[in-house]
C-alpha cells in the first residue's frame, strides 16, 4: 500500500508539471510568440473574423486532405530548406474534415502548429507561418483551410496574449490553469476552447486534486487511495488511457526503485517486470540495467585516475595534458561530451590563431 502511495505521488507530481510545459502552455513559453504575421492575429472582439468551424464530435467517417476535391495544383516555388530543429522530423498533428467539407476542430490541430512554432527563433515569424499554411493546404483545401489557417492566426494572438498575461508566472497551478482557461475561450470561444483543451485541462486538473489528496494529512492511506481511484475514475476513458501510456514508464521506475530500497533481488526485479511489463520488455530493461551499469563503471574509474592525476601533478598545463588525454584513451568523441557535461569539465583548449573570416 506503502509502494502504491509512493508511485501516486511521483505520477501526480510528474503531470502537474506539464503545466509548464507541453501544449497546456505553448502559448506562454519562454520564447516570445511570432509577431509580424502577414495577416495579423485575430483579436477576441473580432469573432467574424474567424469562419464558422464545426465543434461537433468527428463523424465516424472523416475525410483527410487527399480525399478533398482540389483545384489544379499551382506551380510550386522551390523549398526552402527547413530549420535545423525539424530536420529529420515527421510533422506531427493532422487537419480533419467532416462529410461537409467543414474543419473538425481538435487537438491534433495544435499539434500541427506547435510543431512549426517549435522553430521559433530559427527563422522568421513570417517564414514558420508560411510553413503552416502550406502544410494546412497539403491537408486540406476550400472552406476547411481557410478555416484552419483563421484558427492558426487566432492561435497565434492567443499566444500572444497568454504570454503579455504573464500566466507562465502564477506560482499555484490551480489559478494558473484557471487563468489560461479564461485567455482560451476569450480568444476561441466556449465550445472550441473546450474541443481544442478540454481533455489536456481535465488530465491537470485531475492532477492538481491528486496532488491536493496525497498532500492532505487528515486523510487516512486508505481514504486517500479511494480519493484518487475516484479522480481517475471521473477522467475520460482515451484521457486515462493516454495518461496511463505517458506516466507508466515513470511509475514503473517507482516501483522498480521502491523494490530496490526494501532489498528485492535481481530476480525478484526481474519478476516484477515479467508481471507487469512482460519477459521481452523485461529483458530489455535488463539490458539498459547492464549498459547503465558499464557505463557507470567507467566514469568512476576516469574519475578516480582524474583524481589521483590532480593530486600528483602539480603544473596546470602538464594536469590539463594528462586529464586531456586521459578523456581521450577512456571514451569515444560522442561520450566526451557526455562526460564533461557530468563532470563539469572545461572544453578542450583551443590550438592555433583564430582563422579570419572571408
Amino acid at each position: 500500500m506503502a509502494r502504491r502511495r509512493r508511485t501516486a505521488l511521483f505520477v501526480a507530481m510528474a503531470l502537474v508539471a506539464v503545466i509548464g510545459a507541453g501544449r497546456l502552455v505553448s502559448g506562454e513559453r519562454t520564447r516570445p510568440a511570432p509577431s509580424g504575421r502577414s495577416n495579423g492575429a485575430a483579436r477576441p472582439d473580432r469573432e467574424g473574423a474567424l469562419p464558422a468551424l464545426s465543434v461537433a464530435p468527428a463523424p465516424t467517417r472523416v475525410r483527410q486532405a487527399l480525399s478533398v476535391t482540389r483545384p489544379p495544383a499551382a506551380p510550386r516555388p522551390p523549398a526552402i530548406a527547413a530549420p535545423p530543429s525539424l530536420r529529420g522530423t515527421e510533422v506531427d498533428g493532422a487537419v480533419t474534415v467532416d462529410e461537409r467539407g467543414g474543419l473538425v476542430v481538435g487537438p491534433e490541430l495544435l499539434g500541427l502548429f506547435d510543431y512549426f512554432l517549435s522553430a521559433t527563433g530559427e527563422e522568421p515569424a513570417p517564414a514558420i507561418r508560411a510553413r503552416v499554411v502550406a502544410a494546412i493546404r497539403e491537408r486540406a483545401a476550400g472552406r476547411a483551410a481557410e478555416q484552419a489557417i483563421a484558427l492558426f492566426d487566432r492561435y497565434l494572438g492567443y499566444r500572444e496574449a497568454a504570454g503579455e498575461a504573464r500566466v507562465e508566472r502564477e506560482a499555484d497551478p490551480a489559478a494558473r490553469l484557471a487563468a489560461l482557461r479564461a485567455i482560451r475561450r476569450a480568444w476561441f470561444g466556449e465550445a472550441a476552447a473546450a474541443r481544442l483543451f478540454g481533455d489536456e485541462e481535465r488530465e491537470i486538473e485531475a492532477a492538481i486534486e491528486e496532488s491536493r489528496v496525497l498532500a492532505d494529512e487528515a486523510l487516512s492511506p486508505e481514504e486517500r487511495d479511494a480519493r484518487i481511484a475516484e479522480v481517475e475514475e471521473a477522467l475520460p476513458e482515451a484521457v486515462r488511457e493516454a495518461r496511463e501510456a505517458a506516466t507508466r514508464p515513470l511509475a514503473q521506475q517507482a516501483e522498480e526503485q521502491a523494490l530496490r530500497d526494501a532489498g528485492a533481488s535481481d530476480e525478484e526485479l526481474r519478476a516484477h517486470r515479467v508481471a507487469t511489463v512482460g519477459p521481452e520488455a523485461a529483458d530489455r530493461l535488463a539490458e539498459l540495467d547492464r549498459q547503465r551499469a558499464a557505463w557507470q563503471q567507467r566514469l568512476d574509474a576516469f574519475a578516480g585516475a582524474r583524481a589521483d592525476i590532480e593530486a600528483t601533478v602539480a603544473d596546470p598545463d602538464a594536469r590539463r595534458a594528462k586529464e586531456e588525454a586521459l578523456l581521450e584513451g577512456s571514451f569515444t568523441p560522442e561520450e566526451r561530451l557526455r562526460v564533461r557535461a557530468i563532470l563539469n569539465l572545461a572544453p578542450p583548449a583551443v590550438t592555433g590563431a583564430p582563422t579570419a573570416i572571408r
